[in-house]
């Protein structure tokens, strides 16, 4: 709970950045509604322009829920506002054009629906319904929810949530429940199903477990018939808590705010013991015993974060020989030492070596998660590195895996098959590094890599790998205009855009999609409104096959038509400050917060020769 002390000082605040660095020092998760209620009250005093507009359609009572999104965002640094539609007036909301939903124009729409109303049969006469009445229930559920997001992606640009239903604990048959040929689990599991498999390959919408978060929360503590009753609310406030926490999960990955890479520490983290005193045979992992056991529950965890595409690295004070031993002698360890793409491996400080690891991957160090069991290292890089993600295990390694399930950071909406490769991409990086550092010579190493770069337009399925540069790439990212997957449909739509991937390869192997440029069209004008490329790319001339590209479709055999663009400074994108000057086009003018303006005419457009590269279109 909060303290006087502490209400005492957010109550003097009028600045919400203070407000959201007080409010770290608080356990969120020890927060009742009370508090939360005074946060919210206090938070929406002292408002900032939102990153997060939720708009909120439900047929049942969810008004406690806003309050906690809003802190809960809060403390993960992302302004929001609520908006509540009336109740069971979702439709009436989508329809009517000058709703204050539509108005409202959010980022996030959630829509929240009870079979008690929706449905009543369902919920009160389950055991009297024939089976076709079931199946015409369950058809008029998913009709009624698919028509009501079809709606909702039309008239907004927001991505949206729908709950699914939770499954009653105590079924009309009983216990005979299972031996019915239509039995109410199996009602509920059809219908969560179909509803899962109506969005799962949608670009906006996405399932919302209520359920699973019912039955991890304890069912009986997540609702309560007299609230359901008196007031048409479903949930506890308890588990308003738990949904808002889960929430910011989407959130995080709706603005791109995942981390890309886990960097763990080795002794006492990824296995029991220490290997320098222990020996290989002294540390503890496998099967046999329950530390060892733990330890290797834990490693299994890592090894599915590891296949969302998030990238693994060792940050360990350890001998180097002894730490590879471990990875070599214990084969029944689920990780192995290729599934790293970076390692630090020696005495040295660890933020110093976590600075050393985002360097090698040619990552910020704000796309880090680092977790250690020591406190002292832990407390030490939270010092140094507060943009890195910083988790103390807790001192039972039972504990290990429930602490990796509860870092929001590593969350991601969806895992592309480019996700999958990320490490072998990484290791393939790292070759290419070596390569270069053999050969010296510049011109001779781009040439040794035997570069294949494939540009085209845009198809569909390209879409999500374009929203995904948009969110995550900084360093070569002309504007770093983040636009979101609402943003990008249109832009693949409009016949006055046009979006042009890159793809490459080299003789280490794929590097998949990893540039792309957003091009305003005009009869005279061709604009470059966004610019991008992956780091992993970067120094290779890849970027000049690109504008190459633009010049030759749009500029060189055209007259009157001129190219134009323009740079936006970021605290991070200084790799490309120079980049169209470097391409031909003339400086304009630059504005006093640093922004400069572009043009090339088509009679001065010439390409510049990229003749290590081979280019297809």
């Amino acid at each position: 709970m909060i303290n006087r002390e502490l209400k005492s000082q957010l109550k003097a605040l009028d600045n919400y950045d203070e407000f959201c660095q007080i409010l770290h020092t608080v356990d969120i998760n020890q927060l009742d509604g009370s508090d939360v209620h005074f946060l919210s009250k206090y938070l929406n005093k002292i408002k900032k322009q939102p990153k997060l507009k939720v708009a909120f359609s439900a047929n049942y009572t969810v008004e406690p829920l806003p309050s906690y999104i809003d802190v809960y965002c809060a403390f993960h640094g992302m302004p929001s506002t609520t908006y509540i539609g009336g109740y069971n007036q979702h439709y009436q909301d989508i329809l009517n054009p000058g709703s204050q939903l539509l108005q409202y124009q959010p980022n996030i729409c959630f829509l929240l629906l009870s079979l008690h109303e929706l449905e009543p049969l369902v919920c009160q006469q389950f055991s009297s319904l024939s089976d076709q009445d079931k199946q015409n229930c369950q058809e008029r559920i998913l009709t009624h929810i698919e028509n009501w997001v079809d709606l909702a992606l039309q008239k907004t640009d927001a991505t949206v949530l729908v709950s699914n239903f939770q499954i009653p604990t105590f079924p009309s048959y009983g216990i005979a429940d299972l031996q019915q040929d239509s039995g109410e689990l199996e009602f509920y599991i059809e219908l969560n199903l179909k509803l899962c498999k109506k969005f799962k390959h949608h670009s906006r919408a996405y399932i919302f477990d209520i359920d699973r978060l019912a039955s991890r929360f304890g069912k009986d503590r997540a609702s309560d018939p007299k609230m359901l009753y008196m007031a048409k609310m479903l949930w506890t406030d308890e588990f308003f808590a738990i949904v808002a926490n889960e929430f910011i999960r989407y959130v995080i990955g709706i603005l791109g705010r995942s981390k890309k890479c886990l960097v763990l520490d080795l002794d006492n983290t990824l296995w029991g013991g220490v290997i320098g005193e222990d020996g290989i045979e002294g540390i503890k992992i496998g099967i046999g015993d329950p530390i060892s056991e733990a330890f290797l529950a834990f490693q299994q965890k890592i090894v599915d974060i590891k296949n969302r595409g998030v990238i693994l690295a060792i940050c360990s004070k350890n001998n180097p020989e002894d730490a590879l031993e471990a990875f070599q002698k214990k084969t029944e360890m689920p990780l192995k030492i290729d599934d790293f793409s970076a390692s630090e491996i020696n005495w040295d400080a660890k933020h110093l070596n976590i600075q050393k690891i985002a360097k090698t991957l040619n990552i910020g160090t704000d796309s880090l998660v680092f977790i250690d069991d020591n406190p002292a290292e832990c407390s030490l890089v939270q010092q140094m590195l507060p943009e890195v993600t910083t988790i103390l295990l807790p001192p039972d390694s039972a504990s290990y895996v429930s602490t990796i399930d509860q870092i929001l950071e590593l969350e991601k909406l969806d895992v592309r098959s480019d996700d999958l490769v990320k490490t072998e991409q990484y290791i393939q990086n790292k070759k290419r590094q070596q390569a270069h550092d053999n050969i010296g010579d510049l011109n001779s190493y781009l040439y040794s890599l035997e570069s294949k770069v494939t540009i085209k337009t845009a198809s569909e399925q390209d879409l999500s790998r374009v929203h995904q540069l948009f969110s995550k790439t900084n360093q070569f990212n002309l504007t770093t205009i983040r636009y979101s997957v609402s943003d990008i449909e249109k832009f693949y739509q409009s016949d006055t855009y046009q979006i042009i991937t890159v793809a490459a390869q080299d003789k280490f192997g794929q590097l998949g999609t990893i540039g792309q440029c957003l091009l305003k069209l005009s009869s005279e004008v061709i604009e470059v409104d966004s610019f991008i490329l992956s780091c992993r790319a970067m120094g290779r001339g890849i970027e000049t096959a690109l504008i190459n590209f633009i010049k030759k479709k749009y500029l060189i055999g055209h007259t009157s038509v001129k190219l134009v663009g323009t740079y936006i400074p970021s605290k991070k994108n200084l790799p490309i400050k120079s980049f169209l000057e470097a391409q031909g086009l003339k400086l304009i003018d630059e504005s006093i917060d640093g922004k400069k303006h572009y043009e090339l005419l088509s009679k001065d457009a010439q390409e510049i020769p990229c003749p290590w590269l081979e280019i297809i279109v």
